[in-house]
């Protein structure tokens, strides 16, 4: 222990605490004011000698005189708090300990009583009103604040002109003690009736902090307290110390302030008909399930009973329910055809083991009261009302959340609406309601990273075809409050009529919700398809609606499609493959490897959402009218029903980001970037092609979303290049017409039309070809293609298995054209020449490419200069030249850069600090 610790605590042992000492007898003079340290407290109240109760007490209290008086009450340094309800060692100790309080906790003398008495004329009065003898003893010692597991077979054992006694369960009886931080002090107050009014709020708020039902005599400045002693023949005593901080009192929330009068009376519920039944046998009840809730523990889902019943309750058939859910807990008897006996639900707080014999339920229908009746004759089940019982049914399975849903257990064959009642400061338990509502309504409501969206159907064209496109949209907060308002009944308690009114859903509600990111329950949307797809493990999702097992929602808009065959066949697959040739015949296509990308880009357009990653098909031409852009549509056409959704290459790499996160987040399939004039070379673009999910910059806004990258990217362009790892991530095709003017060449057909015509039947023979790859085995699998496995084992594979040229072929056609490697080469070479395998420094690199020939000659004003290795600084400039010199800087990033690729048998190799500065070494290989 620390010397400051030590000190603290023995600061802490030496404080004071003031208590005056006296007899029960004593009527006078109470002069014996002591003050205690707390050792010496914890030692007194934790000794249990033998003896009576009477005798030797306590008052936690400092008076002015001697006499023990609350109007002479002047200082309290302890609260003491007295539990003879039923409240365990246990139960105490978690609530004090819950607040990090120091406390003492010690039985007192009546500890494990079986038994209570009580003033005769107060049992005779709730005996008048009660009426059932059997059951008052029970309901009498709950209404004075016992705990339900102690008045559990109460009955009446004795009766005199003054008092009962009850006998029941061994009841637990403690002292609470617990110091304050703060002491109560009487000359804070403008009057001593002020002061003895705020310590017994300050009571009541300690008891409300610790949850605990507490002696209400507790409150009293001047109350006495037994000093610990226990009976000869009674149980050994309890007790423990609890070490923490000393409580402030002062600073404790207000407790729960009682209804004024008249209030609770004009907001009371209707009597149910469960109500009505036991108030005709005597049972005095409350009114029905006050905050009876529901929270399904597997789904989170909650369920407001109070306001379930007040909406629909008296329409439910709950026999009806019971039977087809668990009709196990039925016993076989009837009586008067519509009582059916069944086992009590609430059975394992039953005091008695015997079978159970005394428990009913009537469905509504066969009711002659509003609504089903469920009662149990045992004494422990008599006053609870039957939302109790209905939310112990859903505790323990016996029935389900969507039970109370299903409108075949209603009269009117019409379950009803939700209802969620606004209340301040409820929001986290209404908002988890509110997405409750969304997701058993199906309201076509998802995630998408982020964000919350929803279908939406944009119209495209305004021509006779009426081209309209599906589009995944953002869900704005009002359009959120327009879908709860559409899905559910909202109400607000209204001051003035002093009754529930009818609201929209609140702002705040859709508002929370929506920044509720990462803690939602909304089905994901991977993306929306418009016609039959394949999955991932080859079945076909052909069934309209939202599919869990994709996240993908197919909305077909009234389009047919022909059954997809289940077990095609190889020469099924051949016959689909010429549907699609067909369509291509008119393309000017250079080689087979071209035409296999054609083909790949339709298969791949028709199951991309089932493909983790797919690479990017490049379409290129030497002249324009080519062809490039059509054969992007007509793949388009055939997935998607319109034409690719077509973004220009922009400016910038960043341009380029925000413009494809847009169309990420809105879930287009086909990305088209059209036309590209200059070579593409993107970070984000080759993340895209390679991860599933990637973080696009959006634009017009500040964030970066985690999105599904599964749409397929194309691009298109005159002698298009791409540069760097987009050659390895791309497959071109590549078309020449041959003729100067490609735009005037005539055709018997236009396939444009044909596909829109025909899409039907050239999606089913898109996807026969991959299926009956997939259900033949995939046989004959080429070598993996790294990052794009799933494509090249079933796209790639199925063409290649119907005796098609490889798509894959052709990445080595775009590595050629890609000027960095081009550049890389380059270099390269002239370093192998000049320097060779020596080792070497970026400076010393730049000064053999820029040695001079000769002293130059001279040009008027100027000297020109000669190089005696012109080649090699023109090739360093490409890579690494500023304002017509070469950077050293930039030098040594692009070696950095290409350290350990080996590029046609040469590769730069690392080789440390030599004299403070990196070197490098060119290591050829034969």
């Amino acid at each position: 222990m620390s010397n400051a610790a030590a000190t603290e605590g023995a600061v802490d042992a030496a404080r004071l605490y003031s208590f005056t000492f006296g007899d029960h007898q004593t009527q006078a003079a109470w002069k014996d004011v002591r003050s205690l340290t707390w050792p010496d407290l914890v030692t007194l109240m934790t000794s249990h000698p033998v003896g009576p109760k009477s005798g030797s007490c306590i008052v936690p209290a400092r008076f002015h005189g001697a006499a023990r008086k609350k109007t002479e009450a002047q200082q309290i340094d302890v609260a003491l708090l007295d539990s003879d309800v039923g409240h365990t060692l246990e139960e105490l100790r978690q609530a004090v300990a819950g607040k990090g309080w120091r406390a003492i906790i010690t039985s007192t003398h009546s500890h494990l009583t079986p038994r209570t008495s009580s003033k005769r004329g107060a049992w005779d009065k709730f005996l008048a009103t009660h009426g059932d003898p059997e059951t008052a003893p029970a309901a009498f010692l709950l209404s004075k604040g016992y705990l339900p597991h102690i008045t559990q077979g109460a009955k009446v054992v004795g009766t005199t002109t003054e008092e009962v006694t009850f006998e029941h369960q061994p009841c637990p009886k403690f002292r609470v003690i617990i110091p304050l931080a703060r002491a109560w002090l009487a000359a804070a107050y403008d009057s001593q009736a002020q002061a003895n009014a705020a310590w017994k709020e300050r009571i009541e708020a300690l008891a409300a902090a610790l949850s605990l039902n507490h002696d209400q005599s507790c409150t009293d400045t001047s109350r006495l307290f037994y000093l610990p002693r226990r009976p000869p023949d009674g149980p050994p005593p309890e007790y423990l110390v609890l070490d923490g901080e000393h409580c402030d009192i002062f600073a404790l929330p207000a407790p729960p302030q009682p209804p004024r009068p008249g209030q609770a009376r004009r907001r009371r519920l209707r009597p149910d008909a469960n109500t009505k039944l036991l108030k005709a046998m005597g049972v005095q009840v409350s009114a029905e399930g006050d905050g009876v809730t529901f929270q399904d523990p597997d789904t989170g889902e909650i369920v407001e009973l109070q306001a379930w019943a007040s909406r629909g309750g008296g329409q439910f058939q709950l026999r009806s329910a019971l039977q087809a859910r668990r009709p196990g807990v039925f016993l076989g008897k009837v009586v008067d055809g519509v009582k059916h006996h069944l086992t009590c639900v609430n059975a394992d707080e039953h005091s008695s083991t015997d079978a159970d014999t005394a428990t009913i339920v009537i469905d509504a229908s066969e009711s002659d009261s509003k609504g089903f009746i469920y009662f149990c004759h045992h004494n422990h089940c008599v006053t609870r009302d039957r939302l109790y019982m209905l939310r112990r049914m859903l505790e323990q399975r016996w029935l389900l959340p969507e039970d109370l849903e299903n409108p075949a257990y209603y009269l009117s064959g019409k379950a009803p609406r939700p209802l969620i009642r606004y209340l301040a400061g409820d929001l986290p338990r209404i908002v988890d309601q509110a997405e409750q509502v969304l997701v058993k309504a199906a309201a076509g409501i998802y995630q998408r990273g982020s964000y919350i969206v929803r279908p939406g159907v944009i119209k495209v064209d305004v021509d006779q075809r009426g081209i309209s496109s599906l589009r995944i949209t953002e869900v704005q907060e009002m359009s959120l409050v327009e879908e709860l308002t559409r899905h559910a009944d909202w109400e607000k308690f209204d001051g003035r009529s002093e009754s529930w009114v009818r609201i929209d859903a609140p702002n705040r509600v859709a508002k929370a919700y929506i920044q509720r990111t990462g803690r939602r329950r909304l089905p994901v949307l991977t993306g929306l398809v418009d016609a039959p797809t394949l999955r991932s493990d080859g079945s076909i999702l052909d069934q309209v609606g939202y599919d869990a097992a994709t996240g993908l929602l197919y909305d077909a808009r009234g389009m047919r499609f022909p059954a997809i065959p289940r077990q095609p066949s190889k020469a099924q697959a051949e016959q689909a493959l010429a549907t699609l040739a067909e369509l291509l015949s008119t393309f000017p296509f250079v080689d087979e490897a071209s035409r296999s990308v054609a083909y790949s880009v339709i298969l791949t357009a028709c199951i991309r959402r089932s493909l983790p990653t797919a690479p990017l098909h490049a379409f290129t031409a030497p002249v324009a009218g080519s062809g490039k852009s059509t054969l992007v549509d007509l793949a388009s056409i055939i997935a998607t029903g319109r034409d690719a959704s077509v973004i220009s290459q922009g400016k910038s790499e960043e341009e380029l980001e925000k413009r494809l996160g847009a169309l990420l987040l809105a879930g287009d399939l086909i990305i088209a970037i059209d036309n590209c004039a200059h070579p593409i070379d993107s970070e984000f673009l080759c993340s895209m092609l390679t991860q599933a999910k990637v973080r696009p910059r959006i634009l017009g806004r500040s964030e970066a979303p985690e999105l599904p990258a599964n749409g397929l990217i194309t691009a298109t362009g005159n002698n298009l290049v791409l540069v760097g790892d987009l050659t390895r991530r791309a497959i071109i095709c590549t078309l020449n017409p041959k003729v100067e003017r490609p735009e005037l060449r005539e055709f018997d057909r236009n396939p444009m039309t044909t596909a829109r015509e025909n899409r039907h039947t050239y999606l089913a023979a898109a996807l026969t070809v991959l299926r009956a790859y997939h259900v033949a085995g995939r046989p004959d699998q080429p070598p993996a293609l790294g990052s794009f496995e799933t494509w090249s084992g079933w796209v790639r594979g199925a063409l290649l298995w119907l005796g098609l040229a490889d798509p894959v072929s052709t990445m080595e056609e775009l590595r050629e054209e890609d000027p960095q490697l081009e550049a890389q080469i380059t270099v390269l070479s002239h370093w192998a020449s000049v320097i060779g395998s020596a080792r070497t420094s970026t400076r010393a690199i730049i000064e053999r490419a820029t040695q001079p020939a000769s002293t130059g000659a001279v040009f008027g004003m100027g000297i020109r200069v000669e190089y005696l290795y012109p080649d090699f600084r023109e090739a360093l400039l490409a890579v690494a030249g500023d304002n017509g010199s070469v950077n050293g800087r930039r030098l040594g990033k692009w070696i950095k850069k290409h350290e350990d690729r080996i590029v046609q048998g040469m590769r730069i190799v690392r080789c440390g600090f030599l004299e403070g500065t990196m070197t490098w070494r060119l290591e050829q290989k034969e």
